[in-house]
Parts: structure tokens; C-alpha cells; sequence
């Protein structure tokens, strides 16, 4: 069980990322960890002070106050594990039941080169190295205390950056081998490459029918390609992925986690019927819809900038003079970010008025956003000129719903750098109690958007490719999306994968 294993260094990722981003990657992780027949085990910080992230108590996601499954409320962290374990719970399908191997003797093939490790700091080492240059070298692991060579262990130690780079390199290739000529390959190598498919979507939790719609199926529209020379797909390959992690409960997340979440939701006014599993984030809730409108710091990107210059262009102002990627130059537009009706316009040209509790004469549409002040007063300032009436769709009013805990509704990557001030000042619990509280505030956004009925938003961040993944099952045996409407910097009909 344990003789293959990924150990993916969960801080080997962007120093600043949040949320989206670290959840985007651990999905990555499990994929190639499916895929390659591998367990798949988290290497985190340590549980000690040279963890960098000691000051919130060992997570960048801070430290809950009730910290365990059973309610216990002594407000520290030393019982939690540490890193993204503290809201991440690997799956027994992917991990195997293994843990970090240690007391090892390890060499790589073909290099004459010997590794004993003996705690989490060597992996992380081999780790940092193990890089697309060098194409990804595995370690060959014999334990300390057995000499026996049947018992080796082959471990894949790697970060999330890297691991980008050997998904391209090693795993997505293989997967794609359906888009192959004819020509290319025996009858036997594809006989071989579908028994492959479905040994490892059926331990995902897939049924033969629903791998059999991927691999079967022609899936390329007159054997065309686009612009960028990739065949043009009817069923894309990430949409079928998405869909197999969706079905593997990936991410599921930590017991004290799923009940803080129940716990929060019930503090806003939403259908109830829409959270009465709130051990699974991937099923469908229904009775309401949802829009995430990111400003903070995601203005000063290039995407965001050029996305606004047109915005304004459509509404008759000039093009900037300066085109480089500075908020600065959206000054001459009423505002350098695209306004709230925009989100609204998107959702009433495309909403097919489908709706759920149909009975009912108003619509709840929950905003989630990191900048709630200000959209709060876009809304009054639109209902100020034209009226309460202003607010209708599919002939519903509309009551929009706000997260109740605005101060913790920034995002959590500007808090994470290790020596950032805090109002709590040196006191590791009380910074991690807080951190922990935008933690809760980001996962409780991510659950009411994921089960929303129509979701609006914008392609830009892991968070927003997070919430395709969670709005993506089989159906009818082939996966499918829930209405999302992308308002802004993208296609509401893209692939992509959370972890791009």
C-alpha cells in the first residue's frame, strides 16, 4: 500500500497565496497521486519553533478556537497537525493510510548518490531540488531496520511549482493519449492505456460508464485545432478531471472545520435545505444564487487593469495613454475596477430564469467579496436612482445577502507574511484565533458559492477555478458544470483546471 509515494511539500508554493491557490495545488497533488498509483501524504511544517508559521499557530490558517472533533474548547493548536492539514483532510483513498517515511536509506537510479532521512527537513531538501531541469528524480528507499529489498519505497518528494511541471511533462500526456493518431499506437497500447484509465478513476469513485464516455468517445470536433495547436475538444479533459476529484470528495475538509462552517451559515440568511450535508462541499444546494466580486490587491494585476480599461472603453471613454500594468493609469475612469452592475447586467442577459423554489416572490443573491463596504453603496446609489424595481429577474425581487463577519472578509495572503503586525501583537494564540477567523470567513464563502444555483464571477483567481471544480459532477454519466456566468476576464465555458 505504501510501497509508492508522493510526498508533496505543501509549502513549496507561492509565499503570498492563499486559500484558492493552496487548495488548487493540493488538488493538482491528488491527481498525479491518483494517477501514478501513488499514496499521496502531506509534508508540513514542523510542530516546533522553526515553523514559520508559529506565530498562528502553525498554519497559515491560524488555529480554531474548538479544536478538535469532539467540541473541546482550550483555544491552542498543539494537539492540530500543522501546515495545510489544519483544514485539509486526505482522503484514506489517496493516502493509503501511510505517513511521512522516515529512518531511510534512499538513492536515485542511475546516480551515484546515497540519502539517509531521518527527519521532516531532509525530505524537505530533496524536495526543493527535485525540479523539471532534472527531471524529477525519484527515490529508490530501503528502511533502515529491513534489508529486505522487496520492501523498497519509491518516493516522488516535490513542491507545487514543480509539481505544475511534471503534471505537463509525465502525467497529462499520458492522460490526453486518446487524442493520439491512430497511426501512432497498437490496438494493445490502447487497450492497455483504458485499463489504466479506469483502474485509477474507479478507486476515485467513477463508474466504468462514466470512464467510458471519456475514453470511448471521439471528444475532437472534425479533428480540427484551435490557435494554440491543441485539438479542439467536445468533452474536455480537465472537465472530466474536475469532475473525478469532485467525485473523490477532494478537498474534504477537516471535522473542526465542516463544524464551524455549520455553525457559521446558520448566522446568514439562506435556504436551509441547502446545507444539510455539510460533511460534503460538493453537492448541489439550490434556492438561492451568488456573485464574488474580488477587488484588494488583485486591482494592480494586468488582467484586471486591461479588463477595466475596456469596461470603460465600451462606455465611451478613451483608451490609456500609458499601457503599462499600473493602477495609476485607470484614474481618468469613474473607478479603477469594474462596477458592481456589471456582475448584475451578466446575471439578468443570462439567467434562464430555471429556478428553484419557484413559489416564493424574492430572490436571495449572496455577494461574496473582500470589499463590502463599497459595493454596499454601488447598491444604494443604483437603487437611489431607479428605484427598488431596479432589483428584479425572472419577475423576483431581489434580496442580496452580505457575509456577517465584514472585517474578516480580506484575503488571507495579505496577513500570511510571518513577521506581519497583528492586533494581538506576539500572542501566537490570539493571532492564530484571528487568522483562523478569515480562514472560516473565506471556506464559508466558498461553500454557499459552490452550492448556489447560478454562480457570477470572474476567471482570475485560484478561488474562482476552486469553485469550477466544486460545481462540476457526472451527470448522465459525463461531467457537467452548474451555471456559472464569468461577468468579466474569461469564458464561462473554460476548462480550467484549479491549480493553472
Amino acid at each position: 500500500m505504501c510501497n509508492r509515494v508522493l510526498l508533496y511539500d505543501t509549502e513549496l508554493v507561492d509565499k503570498d497565496c492563499g486559500i484558492g491557490h493552496r487548495v488548487g495545488f493540493y488538488s493538482l497533488a491528488s491527481t498525479v497521486a491518483a494517477t501514478m498509483d501513488s499514496a499521496l501524504v502531506l509534508l508540513e511544517p514542523p510542530p516546533d519553533d522553526e515553523n514559520k508559521w508559529a506565530k498562528y499557530g502553525g498554519s497559515p490558517f491560524g488555529c480554531p478556537v474548538i479544536n478538535d472533533d469532539k467540541g473541546n474548547h482550550d483555544g491552542s493548536c498543539d494537539k492540530l497537525p500543522t501546515g495545510l492539514s489544519r483544514i485539509i483532510h486526505v482522503p484514506e483513498m489517496l493516502s493509503r493510510g501511510c505517513n511521512v517515511p522516515l529512518n531511510l536509506t534512499c538513492t536515485i537510479t542511475n546516480q551515484n548518490r546515497t540519502f539517509i532521512i531521518q527527519s521532516r527537513n531532509d525530505w524537505s531538501r530533496i524536495a526543493l531540488n527535485t525540479q523539471r531541469r532534472f527531471g524529477f528524480p525519484e527515490l529508490i528507499c530501503n528502511n533502515n531496520n529491513n534489508n529486505n529489498n522487496n520492501n523498497n519505497i519509491t518516493v516522488l518528494a516535490i513542491g507545487g511549482f514543480q509539481l505544475k511541471y511534471y503534471w505537463i511533462d509525465k502525467v497529462r500526456p499520458r492522460l490526453a493519449q486518446r487524442f493520439w493518431d491512430e497511426s501512432n499506437y497498437t490496438k494493445e497500447r490502447r487497450v492497455e492505456w483504458e485499463q489504466w484509465m479506469e483502474d485509477w478513476s474507479t478507486r476515485m469513485g467513477a463508474t466504468i460508464e462514466e470512464v467510458h464516455e471519456y475514453t470511448r468517445t471521439k471528444g475532437i470536433i472534425n479533428n480540427k485545432k484551435d490557435k494554440d495547436n491543441m485539438y479542439v475538444e467536445e468533452y474536455n479533459l480537465m472537465h472530466y478531471l474536475i469532475a473525478i476529484l469532485n467525485r473523490a470528495v477532494v478537498p474534504m475538509f477537516q471535522p473542526w472545520v465542516v463544524n464551524d462552517i455549520g455553525s457559521y451559515i446558520q448566522k446568514i440568511d439562506l435556504p436551509l435545505s441547502s446545507f444539510t450535508n455539510l460533511s460534503l462541499f460538493h453537492n448541489v444546494g439550490g434556492g438561492y444564487d451568488a456573485m464574488h466580486i474580488r477587488r484588494g490587491d488583485s486591482l494592480t494585476r494586468g488582467q484586471s487593469i486591461r479588463s477595466t480599461e475596456e469596461y470603460w472603453m465600451q462606455r465611451g471613454h478613451p483608451a490609456r495613454d500609458n499601457k503599462t500594468d499600473d493602477i495609476a493609469t485607470l484614474s481618468i475612469y469613474p473607478t479603477n475596477y469594474v462596477p458592481f452592475v456589471h456582475y448584475w447586467e451578466q446575471y439578468v442577459k443570462n439567467n434562464n430564469c430555471n429556478l428553484d423554489n419557484i413559489s416564493s416572490l424574492v430572490r436571495k443573491i449572496y455577494i461574496a467579496t473582500d470589499d463590502t463596504s463599497t459595493v454596499k453603496i454601488e447598491i444604494k446609489n443604483i437603487t437611489s436612482a431607479n428605484g427598488q424595481q431596479f432589483w428584479t429577474v425572472c419577475n423576483k425581487s431581489i434580496e442580496f445577502i452580505f457575509n456577517p463577519q465584514e472585517k474578516h472578509t480580506t484575503h488571507l495572503h495579505q496577513h500570511l507574511a510571518p513577521n506581519v503586525s497583528s492586533q494581538s501583537g506576539g500572542n501566537t494564540t490570539a493571532n492564530g484565533h484571528d487568522q483562523y477567523s478569515r480562514t472560516l470567513t473565506a471556506l464559508v464563502d466558498l461553500q454557499i458559492l459552490a452550492r448556489s444555483d447560478v454562480f457570477v464571477g470572474d476567471c482570475r483567481s485560484y478561488f474562482s477555478r476552486v469553485l469550477r471544480m466544486l460545481r462540476t459532477s457526472f451527470r448522465d454519466n459525463r461531467a457537467q458544470t452548474r451555471d456559472i456566468i464569468m461577468a468579466w476576464g474569461g469564458d464561462s465555458n473554460e476548462k480550467q483546471p484549479p491549480w493553472k
